[in-house]
């Protein structure tokens, strides 16, 4: 695990990093984006590969709502931050950065489902 430490005002701070995302997190933070990974991103991208499968499907050009469906995987992010908040009795204003990393973490699998999905190749 890749740690740096922080000195501020003479506190010493613990900031750590989320593979792949531009920020630094706290330990709660990374707690958070690692619950996330290990539980409802799975679903999450499974229901959008079934959605992509099925709209596949379908003759002729393939049409979606993308700010429908990801306004939609938004709202299922923070409910499951804030449920997950709430049993860690954490405030949810104060993890922005885990969300941030879990919204961006998404976004890059979602992309990767769609190519797959959809049988586009990659570059």
């Amino acid at each position: 695990m890749d740690e740096t430490v922080i000195h501020r005002k003479g506190m010493l701070s613990r900031t750590e990093k989320i593979s792949g995302f531009h920020l630094k997190v706290s330990r709660h933070e990374r707690e958070l984006y690692e619950g996330f990974c290990n539980s409802a991103e799975a679903e999450i991208l499974r229901e959008m590969r079934d959605y992509f499968i099925e709209a596949k499907q379908k003759p002729g050009v393939i049409n979606f709502d993308r700010l429908g469906v990801w306004s939609k995987i938004q709202n299922r992010i923070d409910l499951w931050l804030r449920e997950a908040c709430i049993w860690r009795h954490l405030n949810p204003n104060q993890v922005s950065r885990a969300r941030e990393a879990i919204w961006h973490r998404v976004r890059d699998q979602l992309a990767k489902t769609i190519r797959e999905t959809l049988g586009v190749v990659s570059p």
